[in-house]
């Protein structure tokens, strides 16, 4: 992965990946359609789940192939494989690292089109720049086939996507759509009385629950794991362990990083705010 190399072999690449997730978007946009057929008289609501919906599975689907990939690398390679001296990681664990950049600088790019194109209804300024930070930062990495434990450490923050999905899923049946299933499924997690009176008030039980789980995660991931890394990764740089990394490569890689660790503080703390409250309580059907 090095576009200054070959332009167009990296171009050839990268549009392949992008169209991997463009497949992927396009089947969960399919899927979608056949769980909410269009409607003459549909309201605006069930139209915007619609829209939303490819977006957002895609996403999942996105972290949980990332994270297979990284949980089947070999830890104890070289942490800080320096392609030049011909050291580090064997073939095999190289080349699934390969493959995982070019799936997540795929990711990025097509998802950053799409945000793009429908700004601000797909994300916001801040989801930009997380994409903006994290695209450089994968070009980086795989140009130079170094710094690969803090790509993976950075990866392994993708765990808190899937629960992201899960509570879109239920604001959206719940308050969108008002689907009666959310009751249902409310009442099997054992709430009862007017907390599951309507699909608003059993949607806001069940999103509260998610909601922790999803701080639980997000704290573990990209928090306190990205936290440990980023400090291993400044604590190598002063001990002069990655000095034959190119000073274009650490240097940017440093920074960004940082970055991105400043979006996962801002993004906590909206969540910690919106715990602090405490489970909503249930209003008169």
């Amino acid at each position: 992965m090095n576009p200054a190399e070959n332009p167009m072999d990296f171009l050839k690449k990268l549009l392949v990946a992008v169209l991997v997730w463009e497949l992927v978007r396009f089947v969960i946009a399919r899927i979608a359609l056949v769980v909410l057929p269009k409607r003459d008289d549909e309201d605006e609501e069930t139209a915007r789940v619609r829209f939303e919906a490819p977006k957002q599975y895609t996403g999942a689907v996105h972290a949980l192939v990332l994270l297979r990939a990284v949980v089947a690398l070999d830890e104890a390679a070289d942490m800080y494989y320096i392609r030049g001296a011909g050291i580090g990681m064997d073939d095999g664990t190289r080349d699934l690292l390969e493959l995982t950049n070019w799936l997540f600088l795929g990711y990025l790019v097509q998802d950053t089109t799409h945000i793009v194109r429908n700004f601000p209804r797909m994300g916001k300024a801040d989801m930009l720049a997380h994409h903006c930070v994290f695209m450089v930062a994968s070009i980086l990495s795989g140009a130079s086939q170094t710094m690969m434990l803090p790509f993976c450490w950075l990866l392994l923050g993708e765990a808190s996507t899937p629960l992201l999905t899960l509570r879109w899923t239920i604001q959206s049946a719940a308050y969108s759509l008002e689907s009666e299933k959310v009751v249902k499924v409310a009442k099997a997690f054992g709430f009862k009385g007017e907390r599951v009176s309507s699909p608003k008030n059993a949607g806001k039980q069940l999103e509260f629950f998610a909601g922790l789980m999803l701080v639980f995660t997000f704290f573990l991931a990209r928090v306190v794991t990205y936290s440990l890394g980023y400090t291993h990764m400044l604590w190598v740089r002063h001990k002069g362990i990655i000095d034959a990394v190119p000073a274009s490569v650490a240097l940017p890689l440093n920074v960004l990083v940082g970055a991105g660790a400043g979006l996962n503080a801002h993004w906590f703390g909206i969540m910690i705010r919106k715990a602090i409250k405490g489970p909503p309580k249930p209003k008169e059907a």
